[in-house]
């Protein structure tokens, strides 16, 4: 059974302010229905909401397993296609498209495109935007 309200009223709503599920007067309905109030503890006057439909808390997304196994797989692709053996990788050494370098922290990984003192590297887990001596 619903309650009857009216406006003057006092009734749990959730204070968009405040952030909590606070008592508040009611200042319009709109037939039965409760429409504005106003926050009894910092004054503000805004749409009703109902406390059992207060915001749940946000948790970040996870990342999708799909483009990690998508670089994975350009990785062997790419690591197959390599020329020569693989060169350890420093800032100042000179590579061409397709070399094979080894990172210490990054792993194997192969040179894909080439800029003014950078390159592109595709490592097992993502591509990467290196400094290099071109």
């Amino acid at each position: 059974m619903q309650e009857k309200y009216l406006a003057g009223d006092n009734i749990a709503s959730w204070c968009t302010k405040c952030k909590l599920n606070l008592d508040h007067t009611i200042v319009a309905m709109d037939g039965e229905q409760v429409v504005k109030v106003k926050c009894r503890t910092c004054g503000s006057t805004h749409k009703f909401r109902n406390p059992a439909d207060a915001p749940k808390t946000r948790t970040p997304r996870a990342k999708a397993a799909d483009g990690a196994t998508a670089a994975g797989s350009r990785w062997e692709t790419a690591l197959s296609e390599s020329r020569g053996k693989s060169l350890p990788y420093t800032m100042d050494a000179k590579y061409r498209v397709g070399d094979c370098v080894v990172h210490e922290r990054f792993g194997k990984g192969v040179v894909l495109k080439l800029y003014v003192n950078k390159c592109d590297v595709l490592f097992q887990d993502r591509q990467r935007l290196m400094a290099s001596g071109n």
